[in-house]
């Protein structure tokens, strides 16, 4: 990693841990990690983590996994500097600096979750109308063919792919109801898991009537799940 990168993973674990009032401590033992590793990693010097431990870790801070992902890894259509990473849920529209939209909470299937190998299942996201700009005509898009998750070979000369196995779902595209300044608003997206054992992933993005992006790659909504058999 960069030191601008480095430095800015560091200030991201420190800054959560004191939100959340959790110790370095407990924030390896609930990424699985030990305390040396977690130090190692926040500052630069441990080897590159497995997109599991990311996960772990992401669940751990209470942050979205793509955020982590991105120290490590290089994202088709996510901003290259690092530090454009500090703001996590919140953005400011690309048309328009009154369209301005809060992510609020996973209301189910959060992040890390275990589903059965072909089991059926719904994500469903809060988001939520902070600006002035009512929303209308707009829908929730599946952009996985825009995305792969890599990370650099050991070697920096290339990108080696972490996470490329996607998610099934009957629809590329649902509506999202009329929603004005102020009002939060669900959106479902029903999901089929794979018949492996494996971690997969699907990623959605806010599309106006139009059908251009309303906000910058870093405001995108995703699932990310372990398939395996209990």
């Amino acid at each position: 990693m960069s030191i601008r990168t480095r430095d800015s993973l560091r200030a991201l674990i420190v800054r959560r841990g004191r939100e959340l009032g959790k110790s370095m401590t407990t924030l390896a033992k609930e990424a699985g990690i030990s305390r040396t590793y977690l130090y190692g990693l926040a500052g630069g010097a441990s080897q590159d983590p497995s997109v599991r431990t990311l996960i772990k870790l992401a669940k751990a801070l209470q942050v979205s996994p793509l955020l982590l992902f991105r120290y490590f890894a290089d994202l088709v259509g996510a901003p290259a500097d690092a530090s454009a990473m500090a703001t996590t849920n919140r953005a400011i529209g690309l048309h328009d600096p009154s369209d301005v939209a809060v992510f609020n909470a996973d209301v189910t299937t959060p992040d890390q979750t275990v589903v059965l190998p072909g089991e059926i299942f719904q994500k469903t996201w809060e988001i939520q109308n902070i600006g002035t700009r009512p929303w209308r005509g707009r829908r929730l898009v599946r952009v996985d063919n825009e995305y792969v998750i890599a990370r650099r070979a050991a070697t920096g000369a290339g990108l080696e792919v972490v996470m490329d196995t996607h998610l099934r779902c009957l629809n590329s595209e649902i509506p999202i109801a009329d929603t004005l300044p102020g009002q939060p608003v669900q959106l479902t997206v029903e999901f089929g898991a794979p018949r492996e054992t494996s971690t997969v992933t699907s990623i959605w993005r806010i599309e106006d009537e139009f059908g251009r992006p309303c906000f910058g790659p870093a405001f995108i909504l995703h699932v990310i799940v372990n398939v395996m058999a209990r």
